[in-house]
Order: structure tokens, then C-alpha cells, then sequence
């Protein structure tokens, strides 16, 4: 600061603040020369102070400027003094508030100070560029490099909210309740992030924001009575707070609810129990800042070599742990037919020879194997695809059907050298449907695709087949799945005969009654049929009957299942919606029967809707009718106790 910077802000000339300064002031009047009295003061003003600098040695004294409620400033503070006086430094200590016009003003009081340097923290970075000082500047989030006459040190704040949530992710938990204040906008983005990379969408219940005040008397509670199972929030002292609401409601932590902190703070340490945060070290900030601004100051290092990102991490501790009922059960892995459906509506299926017109038509992205992969993904399995799409815009559809209802999209492979395949599908007013299938690039699905991603089989619990693909990839995915000890559920579609041999190799085999009729073409009943394909070495039959529901024999039950009441609108991705969910239910440790009833729900639900994918029910939609599918199995439990 010169003399030309008082004459600017006190609106006169600099002749008129040396002749005050220098006592020769008598022409001026006495409200002039208070008012600049009174800048000079407050700016701490020293006449040739550069002069002076550049004249005497160092004065050993580093200036920070900070704003006092910001991020970790408390511990970075700390971390710059004891630094600072480990390098022989001092500091002086300036805060802002936030406000840029007082830093302006400290930036030049501490180059009248005559500081070696200056520590700008959380501060507008434009400011520095005119110190007449080596200038570190902190920041709580990127800055794009450019030009730049400070050195930069820096954290994102969105880590900490990805981090936070990716590792509640990670350890199993699916509903993450999110408590943020206003101030938590990057925080919350990373929260947002973390869930789109696992390609999952949080509810909108799960999530409050407000004030601190508004999230202990309304948020915490909006949180926790939307079933979620673990929290991120906005500091150690609110999961605190948290800790007590659990507490009068008689639920354990971590056992009940997971608790996760975005700051990380010495409290944490200290309650019970101890809670998991996330850390910017704000240690390493403070140290970081100094040890750089030394190098600057004693020429070591130009400040254009000067910009280091400080990471954060997750400190484990007690108050996070997968969920006891965490429903999210076994790998699921789908090997199947991808098709782009045309759905043609109809007043009945057309017979021999017969004209009938259509009143609509729809494309929508189908193929057993993607509504199967769609249905598990929507009722929070963990399922992965393996099939093959045309490099078209049927095919881009379906990839993002799949990717939009938690699918993983490992094992897929786009084709450029053959069309999406295609379904033909009537459906009649009554709901029943006709389909006519072009296969297209689900041709090229097969063992040497399999063989590609055989590693997604590692660790999986089951893997869904359908014969609309080629009978020897069929053959080849089973016998990956026995050495891999992955049970097989397999849907007969379109097929006549099935080799032999493969049945000892079916765990869950689940025809409809036209599918088995097709394969056993006698005039046997449903229960004499399932019985011939026991003792060919099927473990499990199930026999889907339409409106008539199911019929299970295995070496244990022999029993018809009642379908779910709902009307049907298009039944055509029933099987499906059954299939699916049957893998779900069954993966996430659940016995059979129980298994069977879920399913029934969730194919009654689709048939209530248009299409096949979009008519899949998600776990929100089902979880609707979790008293009436407990009922079910209790009663049927007790009919069998009864026997």
C-alpha cells in the first residue's frame, strides 16, 4: 500500500496525504486530515514501508487470513502456528467473515506489517493477485490453473459427499438418508454422484436440507421414518443428535441404522459408538500451506510450481456396518436375448388366415433376458447382463433401459455388423399375447462372449437362461455355472427339445404350460409332468399357470400356488416379472415358498401395465404388498404343517 492507495480511499489527492503525513497540513481542513488520519490508522500505514522492506531483513512473520466459521479452519489454524514456529515464523492472524472488502483491507495491513508472506484461507483468489507478498491461497473446492501469481492449495468438498456415500454403498446399503445444510450444495452433489455411479436414484424423502435448527427438529425424524438404513451428516455433532432420536426409539447403531459424518471431528472419538467420518485432513492443510509458503519466500520454489490437491479419506470406526436385513442378496447374472419389442394391440390374437386391424402400436426395449435383468435391477438386485445389441438407436434404448433400472452393463457388446433384435408381439383385449421373434444381434451371443465376461459368474448366486438364445451358449453357460457352483434358473421359450443331459444341471426349471407341453406333448397333467422333469434331474419345477398361478414340485413340496388378484391389461412380461423376482427374493436368503408368493405379486402387479419393462414393478411398488405376500406364506406354511 502507497500513498496513492490512502489518497484513493479517502477521495482526495496524494500531495494532500503527504502534507499530513508530514505535518505540513495547516491549509488543509480538520475533517480532511481526520479522515485520513483515521485510514491510515485502520490500514496501519507505514511510509515507506517498501523502501524499508527492501532494506531490512526478514521480518520471519507470516500473516493469515482466514474466515473464522468456514471448513476445519480451527484445525488448520492450529496446524499453520505449529509449523510456522517449528521454521522459526510467527503469525498473524486476520478474519474476515467472509467478506472480500475486509480482505482487501488485512491484505494490506499485513504488507505494512512487513509479512514474509500471507496464508489466504477459503478467500476470493483474485484478490491476491496484486500482494506485493507470496501468497498460498486454500481452497474448498477446484480452480482452474491459468495464470496465476498465488500457489493453491485445495480439497473438493463433493469428495467428501461421494466418499461418504460410496462407502455406505460399498458396505450394502441402499436407502442413504442425506442431512445437509444449505451450505452442504457440493457436498450434496457428490451424495448424488456416488449413487448415479452405482447406478441407484435416492428417494426424495431420504434427503433434508436446511438449517441446523430445522434438521434436528424436522429432518432427522423425516429421515429415519422413511426405512432408510444408514445416514450421511452434515457433522459429527448432528450424527450425535442423531445417535439420541435412535436411541429413544430403541434402535441400535450400527445394527439398525448406519451413521457416516461428512467432518471429521475430535468428538467423534469420544461418543459411543465411536462415529465413521469423513476427513479432510485439515492438518496436512495447515502444514502444507507453510512448508510451501517457506519455499517461496526463501526462493526454493517459484509460486507457479506451487498447487497440491489435499484428499480426503474415510476414517472407520464403529457406527457403520452392512445391514442386518439388508435385502440387497447374491450376484445375479442374466445370459439372454435383448430385443426392441413392437407391441401390436389387438382385439384378439389373429387366427389362420385371419386380417384384423391394430388400434396402437408401441416400441418398447424387451427380450427376455433385458426384462429379466430389468426386473431384478428394479427389486435392488444385484444383476449383472451378458448379451448382445446392434451398434443402433433400438439398441441404445435398451443399454439405457437397463443402466436407468440398476443393471450392471459389464458383459454387453454392441455389434456393428447386424441389427437389434426384434419382437412382433400381439396383444389382445383379454391381456393374452402371440410373439413373433427376429433374432438380429442376439445370433452373435455366444460361448466365445460367454467365455469373455465368465468372470462376472465368480461369486454369483444365480444365473438366469432362456432358450431364446442358441442352444450350444445355453449348454456352455451351464456348464460354467456348475464349475462356478452358480444355480441356473432356466425359462424353456421357444424351444421343443432340451438335450437331455442339461436337466441334471437345472436348478430352477420354469416353464409355462405351452412351453411344456412342447417338451412333453402327452396328455398328462401339469403334477404328472413336473414329475417326469424330476426324475430327469431338474432339482425344482415350477409351472407357471397364468391366472391359475403356479404349481412347485421338487423333492420336498408338490403344491399349486393361488396368482395374485389383479386385472390384466398385457400379460406378456408376467413370466418375466415371475422369474425375476423369484431370483431376487431367493438370493436374498429367503426359503422357497416365501420366494414364490413374492413372485406372484410382482408378476400380478406387470400385468397391470402396458409392455414389459415399464411394466416392471420396482421394490417401492411391491414393498406395498409386503403384509399381504407375509400372509399368503404364513398361511400356506400352516396348511403344510397342518398336512
Amino acid at each position: 500500500m502507497n500513498i496513492k492507495d490512502i489518497a484513493k480511499l479517502c477521495g482526495v489527492s496524494p500531495s494532500t496525504v503527504s502534507k499530513i503525513l508530514h505535518k505540513k497540513d495547516d491549509d488543509i481542513s480538520t475533517e480532511t486530515r481526520k479522515k485520513v488520519l483515521e485510514v491510515i490508522k485502520e490500514y496501519q500505514y507505514v511510509p515507506y514501508s517498501k523502501v524499508i522492506k527492501s532494506a531490512a531483513p526478514k521480518t520471519n512473520t507470516i500473516g493469515v487470513i482466514l474466515s473464522a466459521e468456514a471448513y476445519g479452519v480451527q484445525e488448520i489454524l492450529y496446524s499453520i502456528e505449529k509449523t510456522a514456529a517449528e521454521n522459526g515464523y510467527s503469525i498473524m492472524v486476520c478474519n474476515t467473515d467472509g467478506d472480500p472488502d475486509k480482505t482487501v483491507k488485512y491484505m494490506r495491513i499485513l504488507e505494512n506489517k512487513r509479512v514474509d508472506g500471507i496464508i489466504a484461507i477459503y478467500q476470493e483468489k483474485d484478490i491476491f493477485d496484486t500482494a506485493g507478498v507470496p501468497v498460498v491461497c486454500v481452497f474448498d473446492k477446484i480452480v482452474p490453473p491459468g495464470k496465476r501469481r498465488t500457489a493453491d492449495l485445495y480439497f473438493e468438498l463433493r469428495d467428501v459427499g461421494y466418499l461418504a456415500t460410496s462407502y455406505l454403498l460399498k458396505k450394502g446399503h441402499y436407502r442413504i438418508g442425506g442431512l445437509f445444510t444449505e451450505s452442504d450444495q457440493e457436498i450434496e452433489e457428490g451424495y448424488y454422484q456416488a449413487y448415479k455411479e452405482n447406478f441407484k436414484s435416492p428417494r426424495k424423502e431420504w434427503i433434508f436440507k436446511g438449517t441446523e435448527e430445522d434438521i434436528v427438529n424436522i429432518g432427522i425424524s423425516k429421515c429415519l421414518n422413511n426405512d432408510i438404513t444408514a445416514v450421511v451428516c452434515t457433522n459429527v455433532e448432528m450424527g450425535n443428535v442423531i445417535y439420541e432420536k435412535l436411541r429413544m426409539r430403541g434402535d441400535m447403531i450400527p445394527n439398525k441404522v448406519s451413521i457416516i459424518s461428512v467432518r471429521d471431528s475430535k468428538l467423534a472419538e469420544k461418543i459411543y459408538p465411536k462415529m465413521s467420518t469423513v476427513s479432510i485432513l485439515t492438518s496436512e492443510i495447515g502444514s502444507s500451506a507453510i512448508d510451501i509458503l517457506i519455499q517461496i519466500i526463501e526462493g526454493k520454489k517459484p509460486i507457479y510450481e506451487c498447487r497440491k490437491k489435499v484428499e480426503a479419506e474415510i476414517v472407520k470406526r464403529d457406527s457403520v456396518a452392512a445391514p442386518i436385513n439388508h435385502r440387497q442378496g447374491g450376484k445375479i447374472v442374466v445370459i439372454g436375448s435383448m430385443n426392441m419389442d413392437c407391441m401390436i394391440n389387438v382385439p384378439n390374437i389373429p387366427t389362420d388366415g385371419e386380417t384384423i386391424k391394430s388400434r396402437n402400436i408401441v416400441l418398447l426395449p424387451g427380450g427376455k433376458g433385458a426384462n429379466q435383468a430389468v426386473g431384478a435391477g428394479k427389486l435392488e438386485g444385484l444383476v449383472y447382463m451378458i448379451g448382445c445389441l446392434g451398434n443402433d438407436s433400438d439398441g441404445k434404448e435398451i443399454y439405457n433401459s437397463l443402466v436407468n433400472s440398476g443393471v450392471k452393463t459389464d458383459g454387453l457388446i454392441f455389434d456393428d455388423t447386424i441389427p437389434t433384435g426384434k419382437a412382433y408381439v400381439n396383444v389382445a383385449t383379454d391381456g393374452e399375447s402371440t410373439i413373433v421373434i427376429f433374432p438380429g444381434a442376439n445370433e452373435r451371443l455366444d460361448r466365445g462372449q460367454v467365455r469373455q465376461f465368465e468372470h462376472l459368474l465368480e461369486d454369483a448366486k444365480y444365473c438366469l437362461l432362456t432358450m431364446e438364445i442358441s442352444e450350444k451358449t445355453v449348454e456352455y453357460a451351464i456348464n460354467k455355472c456348475k464349475k462356478k457352483n452358480v444355480e441356473v434358473i432356466l425359462k424353456p421359450a421357444a424351444v421343443e427339445k432340451i438335450d437331455e443331459k442339461l436337466f441334471k444341471s437345472i436348478d430352477y426349471f420354469i416353464p409355462n404350460e405351452k412351453e411344456l407341453k412342447q417338451l412333453i406333448p402327452s396328455d398328462s397333467t401339469v403334477e404328472e409332468k413336473a414329475e417326469i422333469l424330476i426324475k430327469k434331474g431338474v432339482k425344482n419345477v415350477i409351472i407357471t399357470l397364468g391366472p391359475k398361478g403356479c404349481y412347485l414340485r421338487n423333492h420336498k413340496y408338490a403344491m399349486f400356488f393361488p396368482a395374485a388378484d389383479f386385472h390384466p391389461v398385457d400379460t406378456t412380461g408376467a413370466a418375466d416379472a415371475f422369474i425375476s423376482a423369484l431370483a431376487v427374493c431367493l438370493s436374498e436368503g429367503n426359503d422357497i415358498i416365501y420366494a414364490i408368493c413374492f413372485a406372484t405379486y410382482a408378476a400380478g402387479i406387470s400385468i397391470t401395465r402396458q409392455g414389459v419393462q415399464p411394466a416392471m414393478v420396482d421394490r417401492v411398488g411391491l414393498d406395498i404388498y409386503r403384509e399381504e405376500i407375509s400372509a399368503q406364506y404364513e398361511k400356506i406354511i400352516k396348511t403344510k404343517r397342518m398336512e
